[in-house]
């Protein structure tokens, strides 16, 4: 399975219900057996909540007409502190927080390779340089 934008997420990023550069948009670690639903419209039951960190460098939207997609990106590595040991995870579920899980709004599932079994240390993710973007939607 690749990354994808979830389908609420996408259409708040394009009717302005979702404004990537200044809402409180946090990342979740996901384990490698959870296949969070394209369709889900909050994030009750998706990761493991006790790891959300904070983006504080977002970045976009930002047209690549050459590629023909928006980039959307955070300029710092994320930092997953002290996840406790257990399941191995394999993706960042990306979501504008609101309140609680019941109202926040997954946007986008990121996924990195190897996937990590967490051993009560940090998780520390970098963002690839290509793309440039922490993740993008494409027509």
């Amino acid at each position: 399975m690749a990354g994808y934008v979830f389908n609420r997420g996408a259409t708040g990023l394009l009717d302005g219900t979702i404004t990537f550069s200044s809402a409180t948009i946090k990342a979740r670690l996901s384990l490698t057996s959870e296949t969070p639903s394209k369709d889900a419209t909050s994030m009750t039951g998706i990761g493991l909540s006790a790891t959300d960190v904070t983006l504080a460098n977002k970045t976009g939207p930002t047209e690549d007409l050459g590629n023909d997609r928006v980039l959307y990106d955070n300029t710092a590595d994320l930092t997953f502190a002290a996840v406790a040991a257990g399941a191995e995870v394999n993706k960042i579920v990306v979501f504008k927080f609101s309140v609680n899980d019941a109202g926040s709004t997954p946007i986008a599932v990121v996924e990195f390779s190897p996937a990590i079994t967490p051993n009560g240390g940090d998780i520390v993710f970098t963002p690839s340089s290509s793309p440039s973007a922490l993740f993008y939607t494409q027509e």
